[in-house]
């Protein structure tokens, strides 16, 4: 069993933030748990080497099979994960703008909030690379075969590079007061045009993604550091007050800053003790 974070080959970083590899085995729990999976900045392509599994929102009344190979643009709904009884996965999480390049330039906001089945996005070459991780024994290996496909798939790309296309870089500037201004002028764009490009690459508007990932941010540093209070991550994270980050966390996380953090507890992967 694993629960990793890998980064991809140093060619892909421009592109490719990290892989997830996930390898679950629940036969020796007496329930198989499921996962809170809050929303995160991020947009990605996923295989499930495995068996399938169905995702639950009892807020919108919906439960969801997910296909064996995915393309998930910008999550925006918070969903239950339940899983079958051994889980997989391997997930390309992609820096910003990586997906818009890697799809060639097709408008992202089709792919916002839902997970589409990547065969009918990418052509037979998304199930045949499924078909070659499900081959496979070594979770090394696996990660080697999903960066050499990247490698060809970015290789063979023909999109002309725009400034904005380091958006990665510049997402990682400061998000105070002025940010989105900033992120334009170091775009070369107007406010109005960088908005634009930046819908037509993330899928969401710029002020949204930074609120997602402000909310990333405040959830990431208190479990990377229990001890701190809330209300000092609320302002270390740029919110006005702790009720401000209360909002976000409902909105993005489903539920209060301490519920979420006890979910987190309750994660697969903590309870098979592989983080």
């Amino acid at each position: 069993m694993i629960y990793q974070v890998t980064l991809p080959h140093p060619a892909l970083r421009l592109y490719v933030k990290e892989y997830l590899l996930i390898d679950f085995d629940f036969t020796r729990l007496r329930e198989i748990p499921t996962r809170l999976m809050p929303v995160r900045a991020e947009q990605s392509l996923i295989f499930y080497p495995g068996d399938g599994f169905t995702k639950v929102n009892e807020a919108l009344g919906q439960r969801l099979a997910i296909p064996r190979t995915v393309v998930q643009g910008q999550p925006l709904t918070v969903w239950h994960h339940h899983y079958p009884r051994t889980f997989s996965l391997v997930k390309v999480v992609f820096q910003p703008g990586g997906l818009y390049q890697l799809l060639g330039g097709v408008p992202l906001a089709k792919f916002t909030d839902v997970a589409v089945d990547a065969e009918a996005v990418m052509g037979r070459e998304a199930g045949e690379l499924l078909q070659q991780l499900m081959d496979m024994g070594r979770y090394q290996e696996m990660i080697a075969t999903v960066d050499a496909y990247l490698f060809n798939k970015f290789q063979r790309s023909q999109r002309r590079s725009e400034p904005i296309d380091k958006m990665a870089y510049l997402l990682q500037a400061s998000y105070g007061p002025g940010a989105l201004e900033y992120l334009a002028s170091q775009a070369c764009l107007s406010f109005r045009q960088f908005e634009r490009k930046f819908r037509e690459r993330m899928g969401i508007s710029p002020k949204l993604f930074l609120r997602i990932q402000r909310f990333n941010q405040a959830l990431d540093a208190k479990e990377k550091y229990p001890a701190l209070d809330w209300q000092g991550i609320a302002l270390g994270c740029g919110y006005a007050d702790y009720q401000h980050m209360v909002k976000d966390f409902k909105q993005f996380g489903g539920a209060t800053p301490v519920s979420l953090l006890q979910a987190a507890a309750q994660a697969p992967e903590r309870l098979l003790h592989l983080r």
